[in-house]
């Protein structure tokens, strides 16, 4: 029975569509498939609950009419499939109430008004379902025409005179439902078509970077096929030394008999052997070049590659795709299809990149239950169509200080990876357990889905475009990004498997050895750091300080706030020296106003001295400043001071958020 109706959901669907076609195709069937369903169980509830007539027949046959649909498809007719799912709902709901509503018209309720309704306001939005935003004139037309039968409800009724109008309603609620309805519709309409841009320009990003990633591996296969000629050119070089050294070891045996040949043997076989030494540092300086050379192309192809594959991208946007002929036409696809494939491509190497070259270096503090909560909400759809379940277990270690991009991309690879590759028939269930040890942060992922062979795969598990599965989509990029993030994380994974049974993956993250002096910027004049504890940017000052030092320090301080997010902000003042007016100034109108907007809620300011009289009141006119942008400001004597503040700080505002 399952196998029939995956046969169903798949039908229509080939490989060589575009991703958002194939989805629409996809849905489509789907979404036929529950029409049937719901029309058979509606129908039953009809025969249970209204006397007998001649419509508990037509709700079913409206139901069935979804496997005419889902037929098309097959037929490879999946634009009129499409189309016909999308106007025949909200069509043939309306034919059907304004038919019931004359059968039955003396004895209707205000119910029987919103309920067919209902049914019609939802099924108005299908066609955002069904259409990619590359099918402009259909996911239009089709919306315009069911947005049309959605607002002539009231008047279709009326001219059938089967309204509502005199029937016990209120006029003005009659009246105002119509804007309830359309406010409604839009909301939805809305939302869908947001989440389908963004699900688009995912997939065109992810085909195009996998492209370009096929297309680094070819060259560096051919870079790795020079290193081996060199290599073997390296062995022979080796093997002509061996023979040198045979050579002075027959001299050796004629010492007796020929000194001075032997002293004229051993002139030669230096020079020979100083001729050798070069031509072998010479190799593996030409070794050292080559390897340089394959990052710098690596880099070259991640980065320069960007701008023209985004601008061909826009280029195949721009036709007027009217004035082209069908072949034409169908070569122009191609090329976007490939453009897109490359950029996707471009974007998966552009990570294992940044990766390798270790980026990411600041730890800040991750709450494990609010990345999961996100990861939650992306893969949404995604745990609801396959019933899937998320346990969490985090009593053990619910924070740790890591890379969160980095963190939050192992959880998402992990899960979603526990959802594609689920078992059908069963539920899925997923549990996500955290823990901690003197060295290392744990975080565990199981499922209860396919399980991996690992006898046959253990080695190429974690390597680039490897996949074990072929029943759903993948580039087999996942676990490597997965490992790579692990390792540069200071940490490595683990995976526990059973086919048909359960797969167990084991991340460990290495514990920062120092998280509240991490060095982002160091100066003679001025150190910023990030102080992952509080959530806070800080600086230490060493004046006194030209102009160009202290503006130079601030805007990097900026950049720095807006980048890792911190509300708290740390100057360490004692030794800052005398700033001028106009710095001061600038200070005020030009970064606390920003650093405000990008969250800045606090700032302590470190100065043994800050309690004499005329420092006092210089410091009660800054807060006052700060005072307008909604920015707390305290002096303290200490650092420990200024960051038990913050601390208390961020407890209360936390308390005050749950």
């Amino acid at each position: 029975m399952s196998n029939f109706i995956r046969l169903l959901v798949h039908a229509g669907i080939e490989e060589d569509k575009p991703t958002s076609e194939k989805r629409g195709i996809l849905l489509s069937n789907q979404i036929n498939l529950i029409l049937l369903t719901l029309g058979f169980l509606l129908g039953i509830f009809y025969w249970i609950t209204y006397p007998p007539n001649v419509i508990r027949y037509f709700i079913p046959l409206i139901g069935t009419l979804g496997l005419l649909f889902i037929g098309l498809n097959a037929l490879r007719l999946t634009i009129i499939s499409r189309i016909g799912t999308s106007l025949f709902l909200p069509l043939a709901t309306m034919a059907l109430s304004i038919y019931s509503k004359g059968l039955y018209y003396d004895q209707q309720l205000d119910l029987d008004y919103f309920s067919f309704r209902f049914i019609i306001l939802g099924s108005s939005i299908l066609p955002a379902i069904l259409f990619s935003t590359r099918e402009k004139g259909l996911l239009i037309s089709c919306l315009v025409f069911n947005f049309a039968v959605l607002m002539l409800h009231d008047g279709l009724h009326e001219l059938f005179q089967v309204g509502y109008a005199g029937k016990g309603m209120a006029k003005t609620t009659y009246n105002f439902s119509n804007v309830v309805i359309a406010i409604t519709y839009f909301i939805m309409l809305g939302s869908l078509l947001f989440l389908k841009i963004n699900l688009e320009r995912a997939d065109r990003r992810n085909t195009k970077l996998l492209e370009e990633v096929k297309q680094s591996n070819e060259d560096l296969q051919s870079k790795n096929t020079e290193i081996e000629a060199q290599h073997q050119e390296m062995l022979a070089q080796s093997e002509k030394l061996n023979e040198k050294q045979s050579e002075l070891l027959n001299a050796y045996a004629l010492i007796e008999k020929q000194k001075e040949l032997l002293s004229h043997e051993n002139r030669s076989l230096e020079s020979e052997l100083v001729i050798k030494n070069k031509d072998l540092l010479e190799t593996n300086t030409e070794l050292i070049k080559y390897n340089n050379e394959l990052r710098q192309f690596s880099y070259t192809i991640s980065h320069n590659l960007r701008g023209p594959v985004a601008s061909l991208l826009g280029l195949t946007d721009l036709l007027d795709r009217s004035t082209l002929t069908k072949d034409n036409l169908k070569i122009t696809d191609y090329i976007a299809t490939s453009t897109e494939r490359l950029d996707g491509i471009i974007q998966d190497l552009n990570k294992i990149i940044d990766i390798r070259n270790d980026i990411f270096q600041i730890r800040q503090k991750v709450m494990l239950a609010e990345e999961l909560e996100q990861i939650k909400q992306v893969l949404h759809l995604d745990t609801e169509s396959s019933m899937s379940t998320l346990h969490m277990t985090l009593s053990e270690c619910d924070q740790i200080y890591s890379v969160r991009p980095m963190v939050h991309s192992i959880l998402y690879n992990l899960i979603s990876n526990a959802i594609k590759y689920r078992a059908p028939e069963r539920l899925s269930e997923i549990h996500v357990r955290a823990e901690q040890t003197k060295d290392y942060y744990i975080l565990k992922v199981e499922d209860n889905g396919l399980g991996i062979d690992l006898a046959s795969h253990q080695e190429n598990l974690f390597k680039l475009y490897k996949r074990f599965h072929h029943h759903t989509e993948g580039k087999g990029i996942g676990l490597y990004l997965v490992k790579l993030q692990c390792e540069a994380l200071g940490g490595y994974i683990e995976v526990e498997s059973e086919l048909n049974k359960y797969t167990r993956f084991t991340a460990y993250l290495r514990k920062p050895e120092n998280i509240e002096r991490q060095i982002l910027f160091d100066k003679p004049y001025a150190q910023i750091f990030f102080d992952a504890s509080v959530n806070a940017t800080g600086i230490s000052w060493q004046g006194p300080l030209t102009s160009e030092q202290y503006r130079e320090v601030f805007s990097k301080s900026l950049e720095f706030m807006k980048a890792y997010c911190s509300p708290n902000y740390i100057a360490d003042i004692s030794k800052q020296g005398p700033i001028t007016t106009e710095d001061q100034q600038w200070m005020f109108t030009s970064i606390i106003p920003v650093a405000s907007q990008f969250g800045l809620r606090r700032i302590a300011s470190i100065k043994p001295d800050f309690q004499t009289s005329p420092i006092k009141d210089y410091l009660n006119g800054i807060n006052q400043s700060l005072a307008t942008h909604g920015v707390q400001y305290e002096m303290f004597k200490t650092m420990d001071e200024a960051t038990h503040w913050m601390r208390t700080e961020n407890e209360q505002e936390l308390l005050v958020k749950k």
